[in-house]
């Protein structure tokens, strides 16, 4: 499949790919995260999932390096600085992040590149657009797109934009803010059923997502996260130990699909 072609090569079965541990995030005196463990497996999809405010987003981008944290993470083993995205897209680490954050005044084109950069940057246009057309396979309605500006596409053509960004990063680790928020239902069952296929591929990727109903349709478990706290299920061990004894009936917890 030409979606998995775009990833790296496929991490060894059975590894686990990424390790959160104890991760807080704070601004100045507000408590975003308090605290946040779990781990994926390889080629695993985990929906992180639970009310909004309560620190889903402030997580995934601390993971990914954009924020400040307190805490460890591990991407295949290898602990990531705290504060440097550079050394987590370095590791396979690529965060699509909520609400797109495309360059509107930029092509379709030259937005899809960006996500390329760390491995093209060295090489000429034509060749480095070359070597990630093939993302274009996962949405071919961007194809005649990719000479208007960002900015004038609609949420949903912007939303593809984004996540076939993500894919020319060449990512282990593709981590997922709300990808459909504010989007028409018939492009969120599109941006689903491209999920799907992901997930038949060796691709590990961690969803944050509102609606449990809907990460559940692709993902293959998925934890809480209530009031910046993310624990594990009764008899699940995390990467620090053993989780709690449970949660209750309004705390945080896990489910599977």
């Amino acid at each position: 499949m030409a979606a998995a072609a775009a990833a790296a090569e496929g991490p060894d079965p059975g590894s686990v790919a990424l390790e959160v541990a104890s991760v807080s995030v704070n601004y100045g005196q507000f408590v975003a995260v308090e605290s946040a463990t779990f781990s994926v497996g390889a080629g695993e999809c985990v929906a992180v999932i639970g009310p909004n405010g309560h620190g889903k987003s402030s997580m995934v981008t601390a993971v990914a390096g954009l924020v400040r944290r307190g805490g460890t993470v591990r991407v295949f083993g290898t602990a990531l600085p705290v504060g440097d995205p550079r050394a987590a897209v370095r590791a396979g680490l690529v965060l699509v992040p909520e609400r797109r954050h495309l360059y509107p005044q930029l092509t379709t084109r030259d937005n899809i590149m960006l996500g390329s950069y760390s491995h093209t940057r060295r090489v000429w246009a034509r060749q480095a657009w070359a070597e990630v057309a093939g993302v274009l396979d996962m949405f071919p309605e961007l194809a005649p797109l990719l000479d208007q500006k960002a900015g004038t596409l609609s949420g949903g053509q912007q939303q593809m934009v984004a996540l076939a960004r993500g894919m020319a990063a060449r990512p282990k680790i593709l981590m997922l803010d709300e990808p459909c928020l504010g989007l028409a239902e018939v492009v969120t069952h599109r941006v689903y059923d491209w999920l799907g296929a992901m997930t038949a591929t060796d691709m590990t990727i961690v969803l944050v997502e509102e609606n449990p109903v809907h990460a559940l349709r692709v993902c293959h478990r998925a934890v809480r996260m209530y009031r910046g706290l993310v624990e594990q299920p009764a008899g699940e061990a995390g990467p620090d130990g053993p989780g709690p004894d449970g949660p209750g009936p309004d705390g945080p917890g896990a489910v599977s699909a």
